[in-house]
C-alpha cells in the first residue's frame, strides 16, 4: 500500500505597484494650492504607507490618504513651505519616491492690492465700484 500526499500551496501576488515607470515622481505646485501624489497598486486590497522625509505620515487636517480601487493618493490640501520635500509610498517591499517642489509665488499680496486700489481711486479718480 502506498500513501501519496499532495500539498497545494496558494500564494498571493506580492503587494506592489503596477505603474512604477509611468507615475509622476516630480510634482510641482504653488503655495496654498492642493497637491496630490498618486500611484497604482497591483491589487485593490493592497495597503500602502506614506512617508515624508523618512517619517511615517498619518491623516491630519492638512493632508489625508485616499484609496480608490487600485489608486492610492496622498492629498495635501493647502501646500505650505514645510510640505516641500521627499515623499515615499511603500507597498509591501516596493517603494516609490516622489519629490514635491514649490514653484514661484501664487499668493496675491493683499497690501499691494490695497495700494493699487487707493492709487486708482485717489490719483486717477477712478470709481471705487469695481
Amino acid at each position: 500500500m502506498f500513501w501519496v500526499f499532495l500539498s497545494i500551496c496558494w500564494s498571493e501576488a506580492p503587494a506592489g505597484f503596477s505603474n512604477m515607470e509611468s507615475v509622476q515622481k516630480e510634482v510641482k505646485t504653488y503655495l496654498s494650492q492642493r497637491a496630490t501624489l498618486s500611484c497604482e497598486v497591483s491589487d485593490s486590497k493592497t495597503e500602502v504607507k506614506w512617508y515624508k522625509d523618512g517619517k511615517l505620515l498619518t491623516s491630519s487636517k492638512g493632508a489625508h490618504m485616499e484609496s480608490k480601487g487600485k489608486t492610492r493618493e496622498l492629498v495635501i490640501e493647502k501646500v505650505e513651505k514645510k510640505d516641500a520635500g521627499e515623499y515615499t509610498c511603500e507597498a509591501g517591499t516596493e517603494k516609490l519616491v516622489f519629490k514635491l517642489q514649490l514653484t514661484g509665488k501664487f499668493i496675491l499680496n493683499i497690501t499691494c492690492c490695497q495700494w493699487i486700489t487707493t492709487y486708482l481711486y485717489k490719483v486717477l479718480k477712478i470709481s471705487s465700484s469695481f
